[in-house]
């Protein structure tokens, strides 16, 4: 396919931001009343081609707003007036509309509101991000995938991304645009499609039609209906929900419509046999419902067996007793039906049945559920339990819920009020400070320590942002060096042990909030510390603790040398003993050794294919992480110590990933060595230390 018919219509990718987390009124004090009053609107990303999307209603602290109106938008900090923006005075959602030919630039969209009867302006509350189309040149072959689910691990079954040599595209990051949740497919950073073999669950037969996001020289851009995944299938299982049912004698009954798992190409549906065979039932050959007659005259107390066959393009089966009517003398109307008022705590599970319901055969449904629930919010269809997930991320808000209860009989709605509140176990950040002058909220935990009592003479207490009168329960794991420091589980207090010259260590300490219930909220930080030498030569990096986004790379600040005469016959280089800890714990601790599965053997893995030696990697060698080895080309490299900026560490930019693509949270240790002969080649049997932590922190 070539994306030059595609995207000649002016493909646009809308990215919408939030100006800032929060948003303050910019209104005159006099038209104001005192109440804290602010909106918030959620981001919307990877918008492309003829997709035309609304933004949510905002949430808000203080009373209800209403009267929106967008007072003022530009185009790059200028004035700029179109109708592609519309507001609903009502709700405040924001749809974006006719988008074709919106020149590429930064909008920014001013909106007004009323609360409490005063007016309320928030400037810029809004952002959106017009984006430039994807170069020409660009393709997947093949289009299309076929892969049998029987044989759904088959490593051939791929598609790959190509540029036309002739219009020199170089693409430097491939993704696929999926549901969460629901990430069956994966690319790899050469741009090869294949299933994600490390997604948890199943994934059913279908058709898959991938949306890719690229990023090239000219920006970032959606490549639509790249290329389509036919997972193929004979029917495999058939479910109605429910399966058995009861109908009042003489009443016309009608099912719901079945789930298949299988292929739905040319899928038909049919009626293999009924038990008893005079039973007035029918099935709809193109959705599988079925259908009972009324004045069917089948006796009260009858059971009726349905046994379905399926027919698609690969193969049919039958499945026996797929349905069952059972006939009784009446079916009870529904006439009492409702749920009591609900109050969830954010990003916490929570579930709850209807208070009040009568009638038979019920099944409940939601009814203009708010768009900010969608997909958050979840109705069991037989029973009327409503839940949601640990995790989600529900808005804080006040939400009116209506939920419809029908039978044969008839149905009802009723509505209640869910409101959301804060969760004030939530917290985001631990500092334990540093003894090295920098800025504690970017710097992080870091201490440099001569000796022994130094260390233990530390006395470390942590600060949060958790709220006042929030209990929090402490816990430390000893990553690097530091056997025997301990916490303090009431206040964070650490107890400091484990020096080491010519060391470094590394503690993760995790502070939880409401612990054991359902608004407990965990934060996890690295604590660093730096044993330099005593005597002789001190090599001194501040911060020695580097902290760098694995995404972007980026380089240090240069080391402090001491006890060198001439630095113009000092080299030093990464050596060995390297040791990779998380701080997340989605990924496996420790050196790079075959078939461990550490994140550090899959770096030293990764690295030897890129050069080609996949079939002799040195598991204990230094290369990924050394200057000298990677001279001739140093974007290969990993990370090294750069003698051209003075023994700075630089780490190259989106390298540090594991198999699935995710990029490190954790943190590197590996021994370096120095000469001051001047003779580079030696370096590697030079003065051993431990000077320098790479803190990987892919949120920096």
């Amino acid at each position: 396919m070539n994306l030059k018919t595609l995207f000649s219509w002016g493909l646009m990718v809308l990215v919408i931001v939030l100006s800032g987390h929060f948003v303050t009124s910019c209104t005159d004090p006099e038209t104001t009343d005192s109440t804290k009053f602010a909106i918030f609107y959620s981001g919307v990303t990877d918008i492309g081609p003829s997709m035309n999307f609304n933004l949510n209603s905002p949430t808000y602290i203080g009373a209800t707003p209403s009267d929106f109106a967008i007072t003022k938008i530009t185009l790059d900090d200028e004035m700029y007036s179109t109708d592609c923006f519309v507001i609903d005075t009502n709700s405040g959602s924001i749809s974006l509309q006719n988008t074709e030919n919106l020149p590429v630039g930064i909008y920014k969209l001013t909106i007004s509101c009323t609360s409490n009867g005063n007016r309320h302006e928030f400037k810029d509350a809004v952002t959106v991000n017009m984006l430039a189309p994807v170069p020409d040149g660009i393709t997947v072959e093949p289009s299309e995938v076929t892969i049998d689910f029987a044989d759904i691990d088959n490593e051939d079954a791929t598609a790959q991304v190509t540029t036309d040599k002739d219009t020199h595209v170089s693409i430097t990051k491939h993704e696929i645009i999926q549901e969460e949740g629901k990430e069956y497919f994966a690319i790899t950073k050469t741009g090869k499609i294949s299933i994600n073999r490390d997604y948890e669950g199943e994934i059913p037969p279908g058709k898959y039609i991938l949306n890719l996001k690229l990023t090239t020289g000219a920006g970032t851009g959606i490549f639509e209906n790249a290329v389509t995944f036919n997972i193929t299938s004979k029917p495999l299982s058939l479910l109605y929900t429910p399966n058995s049912v009861r109908a009042e004698k003489n009443t016309a009954y009608v099912s719901t419509a079945p789930v298949l798992k299988g292929s739905l190409e040319e899928l038909v549906y049919s009626i293999k046999s009924i038990t008893p065979e005079n039973a007035p039932i029918t099935i709809d050959p193109a959705t599988g419902i079925l259908s009972l007659s009324e004045n069917s005259e089948l006796e009260i107390d009858t059971e009726c067996k349905v046994n379905v066959s399926v027919t698609n393009k690969y193969g049919s089966t039958d499945f026996d007793e797929a349905f069952i009517i059972t006939i009784v003398a009446f079916i009870n109307p529904i006439t009492t039906f409702s749920y009591d008022n609900q109050e969830g705590i954010q990003g916490t599970a929570f579930s709850f049945s209807p208070t009040e319901i009568d009638g038979d055969e019920v099944s409940y449904e939601f009814v203009n559920l708010p768009a900010e629930l969608d997909k958050k919010l979840n109705i069991e269809g037989h029973s009327g339990v409503i839940s949601t997930k640990k995790g989600n991320t529900i808005p804080i808000n006040d939400y009116t819920i209506q939920v419809k209860a029908r039978n044969t009989k008839n149905e009802k709605i009723t509505s209640f009020n869910l409101s959301i509140k804060e969760n004030k176990n939530y917290f985001t950040y631990i500092r334990y400070g540093n003894n090295l002058g920098l800025d504690e909220a970017v710097e992080a935990s870091q201490y440099r320590v001569n000796d022994n009592n130094e260390l233990a003479g530390l006395n470390l207490k942590p600060k949060t942002d958790a709220k006042d009168g929030v209990q929090l329960t402490w816990s430390v794991v000893i990553k690097h060096q530091m056997k025997n420091t301990t916490i303090n589980p009431a206040n964070g207090e650490l107890t400091l042990k484990g020096y080491k010259a010519n060391q470094c260590g590394m503690i993760i300490v995790t502070a939880t909030a409401g612990k054991d219930t359902p608004a407990e909220v965990s934060v996890s930080t690295p604590v660093f510390f730096n044993f330099p030498a005593t005597s002789g030569i001190i090599v001194k990096y501040s911060p020695f603790a580097f902290r760098v986004n694995p995404t972007k790379g980026g380089i240090s600040k240069a080391p402090v040398i001491e006890g060198v005469s001439d630095l113009s016959q000092f080299a030093m280089d990464y050596r060995r003993t390297f040791n990779y800890y998380s701080v997340d714990g989605n990924s496996i601790d420790g050196q790079p050794v075959k078939g461990n599965g550490s994140f550090a053997t899959y770096i030293w893995e990764t690295y030897y294919k890129s050069i080609g030696k996949e079939a002799a990697v040195n598991y204990g060698a230094r290369p990924p992480m050394s200057y000298y080895d990677n001279s001739s080309n140093l974007t290969q490299a990993y990370a090294y110590v750069d003698p051209t900026s003075n023994w700075a560490v630089r780490v190259n930019p989106g390298k540090w990933k594991d198999k699935n693509e995710v990029y490190a949270n954790g943190a590197m240790i590996g021994q370096m060595t120095f000469i001051t002969e001047g003779d580079s080649g030696k370096v590697g049997d030079g003065t051993q230390i431990f000077p320098f932590i790479i803190w990987f922190d892919p949120n920096f």
